[in-house]
């Protein structure tokens, strides 16, 4: 299993949000509000989020393992 270091975790935490940013703003949020392929207009940036979401856990977990 990958052990990533406590300064890995922040970086990808960290990218994972600011992608999830970015990516929201290529979001065509006339075809969201007209309920027409919502989830294709929001996948991409719900998996950025999803995985800044899953790396916030072991990037706390190592922050009170060090503490």
């Amino acid at each position: 299993m990958w052990k990533p270091n406590k300064n890995t975790l922040f970086f990808l935490v960290f990218a994972n949000t600011t992608l999830a940013g970015i990516s929201l703003t290529f979001v065509n949020w006339d075809v969201v509000k007209s309920g027409g392929e919502v989830y294709q207009e929001i996948a991409t940036p719900l998996i950025f989020f999803c995985l800044a979401i899953y790396f916030i856990f072991p990037y706390v977990k190592e922050l009170k393992k060090k503490a």
